[in-house]
């Protein structure tokens, strides 16, 4: 999953900005934000192409996990790695790391921002040339290093929970998809 939040990061860091939707449930953070705020940073988002980036990017990047967690775990067979890519991939859902996006957007930007950003989407899909506000540039500058921490930080997170809870069914779903202390020993 840290590759789909570092594809999705990014994502985020070209030229225009993208927007996350959220349908996961919400947050006190969220709770709080400005409605207003909320609707307009889920429109950038979409009009960004996030969602579909995400989905393109989900299928390599659960593989890269699964690699990466079967290199790390000596007692998971192939059989265990097989059984929590295609859960992870069942159950991964855009809008839960989307809403990560939203999260931060929404502390970082105002709505005065996110509609520049939107006009900012809108000139660019009509002609290559359209110039990235100056105001935001100025502003994304000195905020972006920690705006991308915490949108990575907040996807990863998303991934390794729900990568735990199948791991954790797995296990005791499938006990013989784990190798014995001894064998692996022998080894």
């Amino acid at each position: 999953m840290m590759r789909v939040a570092l594809i999705f990061l990014a994502f985020l860091l070209s030229p225009y900005p993208q927007s996350p939707s959220n349908s996961a449930g919400q947050t006190e953070n969220e709770k709080k934000t400005d409605p207003k705020l909320h609707a307009d940073v889920l429109k950038m988002i979409e009009a960004s192409g996030a969602r579909q980036k995400l989905q393109e990017t989900l299928k390599s990047g659960v593989a890269d996990g699964r690699k990466t967690m079967m290199e790390k775990c000596e007692k998971c067979s192939p059989e265990f790695g097989d059984e929590w890519e295609k859960r992870m991939l069942e159950r991964s859902k855009a809008d839960d790391y989307l809403a990560v996006y939203a999260r931060v957007y929404e502390k970082y930007l105002t709505d005065e921002d996110v509609l520049a950003l939107i006009d900012y989407q809108n000139a660019k899909q009509k002609s290559q040339d359209a110039a990235f506000p100056t105001k935001l540039k100025e502003k994304l500058g000195p905020i972006m290093p920690s705006l991308m921490s915490e949108i990575m930080g907040g996807c990863a997170e998303v991934g390794a929970k729900l990568g735990a809870e199948i791991g954790s069914e797995i296990e005791k779903e499938h006990p013989e998809y784990m190798k014995s202390q001894t064998k692996t020993a022998k080894q």
